[in-house]
């Protein structure tokens, strides 16, 4: 009987440190296995595409050019634009720079289109294109000091 007398406190002293010892461990849980367990999802958002490049007109004309120098350009893009595609829209954008008051580029922008589009447009019909296939806009443009007339194709 001594001898279990002296095991109770033995073993006492052995379960004491055990006990210990087990309070400083970690349980065994998800986390154990992937440290990303139990966390929100954080979502990946793809960066967003890059912008796409601005289309360069057929012909771009600055205003105050005089017609012996871009009528020989455009009559040969407007052929070479309807031998691809017959039924090709020509989109002939008037720009103006941007005026001091919205009623002064307004104005501007008439003017514009009276003198230099007009002109670009009736010659777009002399080299070949029907009337309906031309298509005038007029715009302003903060960053242009003279205006110009700029010819797309759609």
């Amino acid at each position: 009987m001594l001898h279990r007398l002296r095991s109770v406190p033995t073993l006492m002293a052995v379960s004491a440190l055990c006990v210990t010892g087990l309070a400083g461990c970690d349980l065994v849980d998800q986390r154990t296995f992937d440290a990303r367990a139990s966390r929100p999802p954080v979502p990946h958002y793809p960066p967003p595409p890059p912008a796409p490049r601005p289309v360069p007109p057929l012909v771009d004309i600055r205003a105050g050019t005089p017609d012996s120098q871009w009528r020989p350009a455009l009559d040969s893009a407007v052929a070479r634009a309807l031998a691809r595609k017959p039924n090709v829209l020509f989109v002939v954008r008037v720009v103006v720079p941007a005026g001091p008051t919205p009623e002064q580029e307004a104005q501007a922008m008439r003017q514009a289109v009276a003198s230099y589009g007009q002109a670009v447009a009736a010659a777009i019909v002399a080299a070949g294109a029907r009337p309906e296939q031309v298509e005038m806009a007029a715009m302003s443009d903060s960053s242009m000091t003279t205006g110009a007339v700029r010819v797309y194709v759609r």
